[in-house]
């Protein structure tokens, strides 16, 4: 039985390396001293595939931690593997979850190390207990079907080949191999979520329902049947990041929320939505022409019969001081080209009469308060309504420029590159061509 355990371990192992990588892969193996990363490192040395073992020290066991790294050390040199250790305080976390705080410092070293090392991939021995608690988490917490799946064994970042083999299995396997491991006392303490499924609720589980383990990694077929029918449905109401809303509106509402949700995964604005988040993104449709919604780090903005799906993002602030002898020659930056003509009729973007300026100009992000006077108005209007009534959504209209004089005279505003569709900007009436205009500044959005 042992024999045929570890040739199995051995085989699925050399499967997975060859399925995914090249022949001469290298690795970041993270391990703790545990029974699972100990088992895994020793089917590295069977398998003679290169790695970095890299164990973290968090201190948090006083000398039995240190214990831990020394058996890790001694056996990563016994087994010819190169070994990092990296020792951490716990006080470093501060008020934040211990486990939560060790996880991100753990994982940011794994993938430091793995840019130093130009490593093909992060080695982690998650194993099919693992699998289990995160499915039962992840219904508990109320995650939707398609987060049943839980892991896979390479995602393109973390490679975990243990996936399919169970704690008893990789015991029996140390126990065969006569691999030294050493068993982590605080996993025993139930404080933790993990923990907590892992010593008590388990056990009485396996009383009163035997088998569930096998039926929550079942949910995974269930959960790709879900996945599939909810793609059909969006691919019918999303084209290039822009929501149909005539066929949004039919779906039911049950489906808005999930349907929403799987168009930002997809998007890889991936995240956990509250509840009132979710409810958010149902009453999208709504959204008035013109208008725009932030729902967590998203942004939707209603544009006809179309909604636009962006992140939501910071537009960094310019200003650009441009004197006249650059743009004699041609001046360039942000977008926008400027160029003095001395033919009127000269094709632009924009036209303004270059005898009316005062230099230097400055080209900026506008800013609350910025007034000029419109093309063919007698008064003066602010920029944030001249850019609302232009019906330009509201990461576009964040995105405008304005052109001014060196005594701060709006003559010109300029709107980003992506409403080229329509008009590119709109000139102040006091610096508009007129029958006397000689020379012009022709202004060319890129």
């Amino acid at each position: 039985m042992a024999k045929s355990l570890s040739k199995r371990l051995q085989s699925h192992l050399s499967a997975q390396l060859s399925d995914h990588f090249e022949e001469d892969a290298f690795f970041i193996l993270g391990v703790s001293g545990g029974p699972d990363s100990m088992a895994l490192m020793y089917l590295f040395y069977l398998l003679k595939q290169d790695a970095l073992i890299v164990h973290i020290n968090y201190g948090k066991r006083g000398k039995q931690s240190d214990k831990d790294q020394e058996l890790v050390e001694q056996m990563a040199f016994a087994w010819g593997f190169e070994c990092c250790s990296v020792r951490l305080s716990p006080k470093e976390a501060g008020n934040e979850n211990f486990q939560n705080w060790a996880r991100k410092q753990r994982y940011q070293i794994f993938q430091d190390l793995k840019v130093d090392f130009k490593a093909d991939a992060i080695v982690t021995a998650h194993h099919q207990d693992d699998q289990v608690e995160t499915i039962l988490q992840k219904i508990l917490r109320g995650s939707a079907p398609s987060a049943w799946k839980g892991m896979v064994i390479w995602d393109g970042k973390l490679f975990r080949p243990l996936l399919t083999f169970n704690k008893e299995e990789i015991l029996e396997f140390c126990e065969a191999e006569a691999i030294p491991y050493r068993i982590d006392e605080s996993n025993e303490e139930s404080g933790f979520a993990r923990n907590f499924i892992r010593n008590e609720l388990a056990e009485k589980m396996d009383a009163f329902f035997p088998g569930w383990q096998q039926n929550l990694l079942a949910l995974e077929a269930h959960a790709k049947a879900y996945e599939e029918s909810i793609r059909m449905v969006a691919d019918k109401v999303i084209k290039k990041n822009a929501l149909d809303i005539e066929r949004f509106s039919d779906l039911q509402d049950v489906l808005k929320p999930a349907v929403l949700k799987f168009i930002l995964d997809e998007m890889g604005l991936q995240r956990e939505y509250s509840r009132g988040e979710l409810e958010e993104l149902a009453e999208i449709e709504s959204l008035q022409t013109g208008k725009s919604r932030r729902v967590g780090s998203v942004v939707f903005m209603r544009d006809r019969d179309k909604i636009h799906i962006q992140p939501k993002t910071t537009p960094a602030t310019v200003n650009e001081h441009i004197e006249k002898a650059e743009i004699l020659k041609s001046w360039g930056g942000q977008g926008v080209r400027l160029k003095a003509k001395e033919n009127p009729e000269a094709k632009a973007d924009l036209k303004i009469d270059l005898q009316q300026l005062k230099f230097p100009l400055t080209l900026r992000t506008w800013a609350a308060g910025d007034a000029f006077q419109p093309l063919g108005m007698t008064g003066h209007q602010n920029v944030s309504d001249h850019l609302t009534n232009r019906k330009l959504p509201a990461i576009s209209r964040e995105k405008a420029l304005v052109l001014c004089g060196s005594d701060g005279t709006i003559y010109a505003i300029i709107y980003p590159a992506e409403t080229a569709a329509g008009a590119k900007g709109a000139i102040a009436e006091h610096a508009k061509i007129t029958a006397s205009t000689k020379t012009i500044l022709s202004i060319n959005i890129n």
